[in-house]
């Protein structure tokens, strides 16, 4: 960990709005996106679903590409993420489903599965769950699909 990740960050001046169309959208200034395989992504959002808004680690969800996406603050990228996941930097691309568009596992199509609290997730919260959900994925799959 660096100090640049102890440093709190700035407000992003483009903030990943939902647009009105799916569309292809740069990642950044000021935001930027880690993918996670599907199975991962709900590992994730089922740990940090209860959590209190103003505490949550979690921001907005999004599934592109058969991943799906978390919102970071620009230079979130240290420490690095699992080798499960891709951090997309500032200045790559990603596309952001309309706003109406929601997932769901029957289609499997693009979509928002979230849209709750700040769009940006907290970096500092979801790398420590992050990390040891994927470290411990296969089981914690299959538990977590026992139940569904």
């Amino acid at each position: 960990m660096t100090l640049a990740t102890l440093m709190p960050r700035s407000v992003p001046e483009s903030p990943p709005h939902p647009a009105e169309t799916p569309r292809p959208r740069q990642v950044g200034p000021g935001w930027e996106v880690l993918l996670m395989p599907v199975p991962l992504g709900r590992l994730v959002t089922a740990a940090l679903a209860r959590r209190p808004a103003r505490t949550a680690a979690l921001g907005w969800v999004v599934a592109t590409s058969g991943q799906w996406g978390v919102f970071l603050p620009e230079e979130s990228d240290d420490p690095a993420w699992p080798p499960e996941t891709t951090y997309l930097k500032s200045g790559a691309n990603v596309t952001l489903p309309s706003a109406s568009q929601w997932w769901t596992e029957h289609d499997g199509a693009s979509g928002w599965v979230s849209l709750d609290g700040s769009p940006l997730s907290r970096p500092l919260l979801l790398h420590p769950v992050l990390a040891a959900l994927a470290a411990a994925q296969p089981r914690a799959t299959a538990a977590l699909e026992s139940r569904i």
